[in-house]
Order: structure tokens, then C-alpha cells, then sequence
């Protein structure tokens, strides 16, 4: 961890700052796990609980639903009352309703167990971006949110196939790994510190400072990067190992295998944030990076081979490792200390309601339309909304006087 630390500019961080960004790295990792980690495994639940391709979109939806609602009262929770408990409390119930999955005897009861480990998501996914700005200053949270996006990638590389590999021998297998963030929330009780800011007024007033914040005109960009992101990953990545069986005909365990060319091509750029971001508009380079999300998008359904459809999604990682890392600048840069948890956490609601709505409309969409359609769809949904994104940036005028600030 510390050479890796080191490479991002970040090696000469006192012990217990190392320590805790470790925790937030690694609760980072482990809710990769509610996503990224069953995707592959998904076509392997349509026989045993006998459902259709399209309510595979259901075990996505319940679990990003609840972040709609909880996202802003979680938000609250962390800058009024403290970071600490939240973290340890949304990790241990993460791993346990997890880990029931793989006990469910019927889909309804798998649904249930998905929507309460969503809760534990929503509680914790915002913190892990807000810790990182506690923690870092400057630069260094740039490279700090870089790395984060960085550890993701290698957790891309790793979760996906295995999941897939757990799943070819029996659908809950993968389930029964949640368990690891249940040590992994108490570790986070007893040796992550209290990073909240002082909060001196009452929450009525908290809220209506925060909205008001909302209306900066690089959050607002933020957020829509971030509405965008969510949307295309969702209606991509979860139809994606499906689009692999069932047009190349290849196993779960081979798609999941592609995922590592998405983790590689996000990795370089991830990697390299905090030399993308000097001297340039994090706006900017997020409008090119979802240009080049686009024609990924679209190239997909035309690529005749299985390695050329990962070439493809190589080049989808590449805009990935950029826009993640940036778009989480933006945020957490331009809110101030006490104020931070409830911008973030207005961005996951944000963001939670992008997957849910994306996995939902493609999931209906696959009622009437071939999956390439679909992939067509989306890709053209990316660069129109390149140009729409385009209209929310600030002049050079406004992006040089927020500069302090961003």
C-alpha cells in the first residue's frame, strides 16, 4: 500500500492518516462487491428461480432504490452527528443482509435481503468520497480520490471473474463473501477517526445553506456528470455479461473475464488525475471523457469478436478513469468541511436514482429491443449529452474566478 501510496504522490502521509485512508480504500473495495461482483453472475439466477432475462434489472433496482430516500438524511447524519458510526454501522449491515442472499429460497425473499443490504450501501458508498476530502488537501485529494479509483479498478479485475467463476459452480456462492465487511465495520468502530466539521446551526438552516449550495455552478456540473456516469455504467455493465452469453455464446465466467480490460483502461487514467487535472478545468476534461464514453458505447454491438468487444470496453474504462476521480474533485472541492457529507450524499441521491432508473428502462426496453439496440442507445445518449453538458459550463471568466475554490 505505501509504494502504491508513494506513485500517487501520497507516501509521505503521517501513519494514522495512511491508516484510515486503508479503511476507506477497503470499505471502498468491499461495496464493489453489491454491484460489480454479481453482475457476471446474473444469467446464472434465471433458471434456478425461473424468471426472465428482464427482472434481472429488479436485483439492481432494490438495491440502489433506497439511496433515493436515505442518500440526504444520511448526508445529515454524517456532518451533524459524525462520520464514525455511520461507516461501521452501514458496513456490518452491508455483509450481513449480503451473506442471507445466499440463503433465500425464493426470488421475493432474495429482493428483500438486496433492498435491505441497499440501505447499508446508501449509508456508506457517499462516505468513502467524503472521508477522502477530510482526510486530504488540495492536490493531494485529487491523487487521493485518483487512488480510490485506482484500488476500484484492481477490484474490477478481480471481482467480476470471480463472481463469474463462483456462479458457473452455483448461483449463491458469490453471496457468501459479504461476510468479510462485517470485521471490516468493526475495525472501522474502533480505528477511523471523527473527521465531521463543526456545525453551529440547526438543521433547518443546514438544509437551506445546502441547497442553496447546490446551485454552484460546478456542483451543478458535477451532479450531472455524475446523473450520466451512473446512468450509462448501470444500463451497461449489468446487461453486459448477458450480451456476451447470449450473442457470442460464451460462459459467465469468460464475460467476467472481459471486465479486466475495462479495469486496466481505467486504471492508467486514474492513475495519472492529478497530472490530468494541473492547469486544466475539471469540466473540460470530464466533456472529453464522455465523448470518448460514447463512441465506446457505440462501437460495441459492431465489434465482431469477443477480444474486440474488450478493446471496446478498454477504451470505456479509459473515460472511466477519468471521470470518476474528477467528477468527485468537483464535489468535494467545492464544499466546505461541515457541509461536505450532505453534497456528497445529495450526489449519490442523485446517482441513485440514475441507476435505478437506467437499469429499469432497459430492463423494459429488453421487453421490445435487441440488446445491441439497447448499447446503440445509450452510446448516443453520451454524446448528446456531451453537447447538453456543454451548456452548464461556465464561462472562462466564471471557471477562472471559482478556480480558488475548485
Amino acid at each position: 500500500m505505501s509504494a502504491i501510496a508513494g506513485f500517487f504522490g501520497l507516501g509521505m502521509l503521517a501513519p494514522e492518516k495512511r491508516r484510515s485512508l486503508s479503511l476507506v480504500y477497503a470499505a471502498s473495495l468491499a461495496l464493489m462487491m453489491g454491484v460489480n461482483f454479481i453482475q457476471p453472475a446474473l444469467p446464472a439466477m434465471t433458471e434456478p428461480f425461473g424468471i426472465s432475462d428482464s427482472a434481472l434489472s429488479l436485483i439492481m433496482t432494490v438495491f440502489t432504490a433506497p439511496a433515493i430516500v436515505l442518500s440526504p438524511i444520511f448526508g445529515v447524519i454524517a456532518d451533524m452527528y459524525g462520520r464514525r458510526l455511520l461507516l461501521a454501522g452501514g458496513l456490518i449491515l452491508f455483509g450481513i443482509s449480503g451473506t442471507a442472499m445466499a440463503l433465500a429460497t425464493s426470488f421475493t425473499w432474495l429482493l428483500v435481503f438486496r433492498a435491505i443490504q441497499g440501505i447499508g450501501f446508501s449509508a456508506v458508498i457517499p462516505l468513502t468520497i467524503v472521508l477522502i476530502g477530510d482526510l486530504l488537501d488540495g492536490d493531494e485529494e485529487i491523487a487521493g480520490q485518483g487512488l480510490k479509483v485506482f484500488l476500484d479498478r484492481i477490484g474490477y479485475m478481480i471481482l467480476p471473474p470471480l463472481g463469474g467463476l463462483l456462479a458457473a459452480f452455483a448461483w449463491y456462492w458469490p453471496f457468501t463473501l459479504y461476510i468479510i465487511t462485517v470485521p471490516l465495520g468493526i475495525m472501522t468502530f474502533f480505528w477511523m477517526p471523527e473527521t465531521k466539521g463543526s456545525v453551529t446551526s440547526g438543521t433547518r438552516a443546514y438544509l437551506g445553506e445546502m441547497l442553496k449550495l447546490t446551485r454552484h455552478p460546478r456542483l451543478v456540473v458535477a451532479f450531472s456528470a455524475g446523473f450520466l456516469r451512473f446512468f450509462l455504467d448501470y444500463g451497461f455493465l449489468t446487461y453486459f455479461p448477458l450480451f456476451l452469453v447470449r450473442t457470442h455464446g460464451i460462459s459467465t465466467a469468460t464475460a467476467g473475464l472481459l471486465y479486466v480490460f475495462f479495469s486496466v483502461g481505467a486504471m492508467i487514467t486514474s492513475s495519472q488525475a492529478g497530472r490530468l487535472a494541473a492547469g486544466r478545468d475539471k469540466a473540460q476534461v470530464l466533456f472529453i471523457a464522455f465523448l470518448v464514453s460514447g463512441i465506446a458505447l457505440v462501437a460495441v454491438p459492431f465489434m465482431p469478436g469477443v477480444w474486440l468487444v474488450g478493446g471496446a470496453l478498454f477504451f470505456y474504462g479509459i473515460a472511466n478513469g477519468v471521470i470518476s476521480p474528477m467528477q468527485k474533485s468537483l464535489l468535494t472541492q467545492n464544499a466546505p468541511l461541515q457541509m461536505r457529507g450532505g453534497i456528497v450524499s445529495f450526489d449519490r441521491l442523485i446517482q441513485q436514482a440514475s441507476k435505478t432508473i437506467s437499469t429499469s428502462v432497459v430492463g423494459l426496453l429488453l421487453i421490445t429491443a435487441e440488446l445491441p439496440t439497447i448499447f446503440w442507445m445509450l452510446g448516443l445518449l453520451s454524446l448528446v449529452s456531451v453537447a447538453l453538458m456543454a451548456l452548464l459550463l461556465p464561462s472562462r471568466k466564471s471557471a477562472l474566478a471559482s478556480s480558488s475554490v475548485s
